[in-house]
């Protein structure tokens, strides 16, 4: 019974430990009666009496005889700045997807008096997971993350959210863990650009997709919806993906114009090259672009190229890229509005229902699509 008791008032310990560092309870707030704590844990006050002492042994509360306990002034000053910090976790900071995500997550919190602590991985899935790992003891109030590809720290993603650690992920969630998450309709971009190719007249589109992950599973699907009502036959000789281990240990990051560059040459084979090729994101059409060149063959005229996300530099190309524009900024503002309103509730588990946002995407037409009769 006492090893019973003991774990129970630990449950109710670790709940208080989160509500102070996440900012629900401030310095010199007053936290339930032993009776209130009592119900809510359904625990004796005992054990909320064990599990209070146990805590202002640490240093986070304080008795005041008379009037209650309180959230203790010294952690107070620590936990001041927690409640106001955010961590945003990515791949790599320098790329320019993801630092236009960063200004609308900096604006967002701006606004709502938050301060935005920026972790980069550099493109290391082992070093994001430690990242992961240390939200739970880290002074932040919670966290926005981005992914690396593929599922290499599921096992972190699924911890933080049994720990009840506030966080939002972006851009790709994982299936069999239901969380916060911001992303775009992915599946509905990859089905408007070949749709557009296919008004154009090509009937061989082939599709260059990036590594595992919702997003890029969610294009090549788009991709095979779009020649299903076209009624074009679904070629996988036409179909090339890059996967985990062509960039795993190096400094190539998705979108991989390397990537791109490497699998379109295995496409330009004399008579069985595609008209047209649909990328899944515009780094692998950027290299894609470069082998066509190398080719002596020239974007569209001989193969027309669409990507997907819009980078500054899709429009800045020798031939400008049709692609498929992800609204970026408003992408980082949804997901730290998401993130501070999940704080100031303090609510958690099943007292929430966890919040999935699926934006819309816009075609942006070039001239890299190329138009006529194809064959």
């Amino acid at each position: 019974m006492k090893k019973n008791s003991g774990y129970v008032y630990a449950v109710m310990e670790e709940d208080l430990v989160r509500q102070i560092r996440s900012g629900a309870l401030g310095a010199g707030d007053c936290i339930l009666s032993e009776n209130e704590l009592s119900r809510k844990y359904a625990i004796s006050r005992v054990s909320v009496r064990r599990g209070i002492a146990r805590l202002a042994q640490k240093g986070l509360l304080r008795r005041v005889p008379g009037k209650g306990t309180f959230v203790a002034g010294p952690e107070g000053e620590k936990t001041s700045t927690a409640r106001k910090t955010l961590s945003f976790i990515v791949p790599d900071i320098e790329d320019v997807f993801i630092s236009e995500l960063h200004r609308g997550v900096e604006e967002t919190c701006g606004k709502m008096g938050y301060e935005v602590i920026v972790q980069s991985c550099d493109c290391r899935p082992e070093k994001e997971n430690q990242y992961l790992m240390r939200l739970k003891d880290q002074p932040v109030a919670g966290a926005i993350i981005f992914p690396n590809w593929g599922r290499f720290n599921t096992d972190a993603i699924f911890s933080l959210k049994q720990k009840n650690v506030p966080f939002v992920l972006i851009d790709r969630y994982f299936r069999d863990i239901d969380t916060d998450y911001v992303v775009v309709d992915n599946l509905k971009g990859a089905y408007d650009a070949v749709s557009h190719l296919v008004k154009l007249g090509h009937k061989r589109i082939a599709h260059l997709g990036g590594v595992p992950c919702t997003a890029n599973e969610d294009r090549h699907e788009g991709y095979k919806l779009g020649l299903a009502k076209a009624k074009i036959f679904y070629d996988p000789d036409l179909v090339r993906q890059i996967a985990p281990d062509q960039i795993a240990g190096s400094s190539r990051f998705e979108p991989d114009d390397v990537g791109g560059y490497v699998e379109t040459k295995k496409f330009l084979a004399p008579g069985k090259r595609p008209s047209a090729i649909f990328a899944a994101n515009d780094g692998l059409a950027i290299g894609a672009f470069k082998a066509i060149r190398e080719a002596g063959l020239k974007v569209p005229k001989d193969v027309a190229l669409v990507g997907f996300d819009d980078q500054k530099m899709s429009a800045l190309l020798e031939v400008p890229l049709t692609t498929v524009r992800q609204p970026k900024r408003e992408i980082g503002k949804k997901a730290a509005e998401i993130l501070i309103e999940k704080i100031q509730s303090g609510q958690k588990g099943a007292a929430r229902a966890f919040k999935h946002v699926v934006l819309k995407t816009e075609l942006v037409i070039r001239k890299s699509c190329g138009a006529g009769n194809f064959h």
